[in-house]
């Protein structure tokens, strides 16, 4: 069977499972794994092998990462960390700015947090503000969803853009830096400048929904809202953790270029600034830290809070792992070869091709790591091999999942459940916002690239 015919095939096979039928994203991908592999001839033994070196392959590149960064940032969370860093944020640029405060925080908050969790946790927060401001609801909801969707999906090590990185062979080190600087101006732009512009327009007053639901916070007046909680840790404690690990693999990768292979210096910083270890690292100086904090909300120890939290990790990893096993299938199938050389009469540009490819699959089956893995192993290794950036080409591809948040994906939906908005004013905060913020994000890859030959990193 001609090979894009038999990719067609299985994708509609996977859109009708994950959205009519609500099947598990691990067994529709690997299902579809099985599915692809047959439609495209592939001998049953060389399946076998396909689907088992894609799983272990994808383990070995970020495995540990999702572990280690998963029990981190959930310690974070659950300490009360996030709330008290909106706060601090809040108190440090004023009331006046409470929109940048807003969607700063998102931004650094979605980094070390899963981005359901990021949301919940700030969601009350997002409420109180309202209150006391009277401003837009969904000028609120736009500066948060944005900072904490672009991070989510562009900066590492969250577990799409780390896939992402793995799969092209990027250091992960530049990969997390061009994806801040890639990032930044499309989270202020379209979270902070677009939620301004939603405060301006004439719309229904906000404040009588504030009490209808029940799942939010009791408002509190402003002195209680900005007031630091010393129950829990400081703003500026739960910074330096979530910056640590961020630091320690960019130091590694500015040593790896800058020093020679054969010092001591080289090996030191290559090795702790490693993915692996640096999570590994922040992960135990955060349990030390976070210890009291973390005893006391929880009621366990701290060893066993760290098993109960890694075995909320399994559905991820699952997600991840069945995800390189359809798409090592996909590449074995020679799917990014067909369908460059297919799209090459349109004169479409690669980087395009992909943004569009990423952003559609996001949009269809409302996962942006799906998304992700699906698109990078459909035209990753055709457009390396054609000479662009692997960190250009992994940008590009996480920015296109930014975009088009639409009722398939479950994200979608945490407005109107954690802060009363109705569906259309959910696409005016989300979809339009993210959108927008997709778009710069791409235009300034576009930029980059211009510059791939020069900057460090890049290749």
């Amino acid at each position: 069977m001609n090979i894009l015919l038999a990719f067609v095939i299985t994708m509609a096979v996977l859109l009708i499972a994950l959205i009519k039928f609500k099947v598990s994203p691990g067994l529709a991908l690997f299902g579809s794994a099985i599915l692809m592999a047959l439609l495209g001839g592939v001998a049953l033994p060389d399946m076998l092998t396909y689907l088992t070196s894609g799983f272990g392959n994808m383990m070995t590149s970020i495995g540990l990462i999702i572990i280690f960064g998963g029990v981190f940032g959930m310690m974070l969370g659950d300490a009360g960390g996030m709330e008290e860093l909106a706060k601090g944020l809040l108190r440090l640029v004023g009331k006046k700015n409470d929109l940048l405060a807003i969607n700063l925080a998102g931004f650094i908050v979605s980094i070390p947090v899963y981005f359901g969790s990021a949301y919940i946790m700030m969601a009350p927060l997002v409420t109180s503000l309202q209150k006391l401001t009277k401003k837009k609801t969904t000028s609120y909801v736009a500066a948060l969803f944005t900072g904490l969707l672009l991070t989510h999906c562009i900066v590492a090590p969250t577990p799409g853009p780390t896939a992402v990185a793995g799969q092209l062979g990027v250091n992960l080190g530049w990969f997390i830096l061009y994806g801040i600087v890639v990032s930044l101006p499309a989270s202020l732009l379209f979270g902070w400048q677009y939620g301004n512009f939603l405060n301006r327009k004439d719309t229904k007053d906000d404040v009588a929904r504030i009490d209808t639901n029940e799942e939010v916070k009791e408002i509190m007046d402003d002195s209680d809202l900005l007031k630091a909680d010393p129950s829990k840790p400081s703003a500026m404690t739960i910074m330096m953790l979530i910056t640590f690990p961020i630091v320690l693999i960019i130091i590694g990768s500015v040593v790896s270029v800058a020093a020679s292979p054969d010092t001591f210096i080289y090996a030191l910083f290559t090795f702790i600034g490693n993915n692996n270890v640096a999570l590994f690292i922040a992960l135990i100086i955060t349990a030390i830290v976070l210890r009291k904090y973390l005893v006391k909300s929880t009621g366990t120890t701290i060893m066993q809070y760290i098993d109960r939290s890694s075995d909320k990790l399994g559905n991820i990893l699952m997600v991840i792992g069945c995800g390189g096993c359809f798409g090592n299938v996909l590449q074995k199938c020679g799917l990014g070869d067909a369908l460059v050389e297919f799209m090459s009469g349109w004169n479409m540009p690669i980087l395009l091709l992909a943004f569009l490819l990423a952003m559609i699959i996001r949009a269809a089956v409302g996962s942006a790591t799906v998304a992700m893995l699906t698109a990078v192993s459909i035209i990753g290794t055709a457009a390396v091999s054609m000479g662009y950036s692997p960190v250009i080409l992994g940008l590009t591809i996480c920015a296109g999942t930014v975009g088009l948040t639409l009722p398939t994906d479950a994200a979608f939906w945490l407005p109107a459940r954690y802060n009363n908005l109705e569906t259309n004013e959910a696409f005016v905060a989300t979809t339009y916002s993210t959108t927008g913020a997709s778009i710069i994000a791409f235009l300034v890859i576009i930029i980059l690239n211009q510059f791939a030959g020069i900057l460090p990193g890049m290749f």
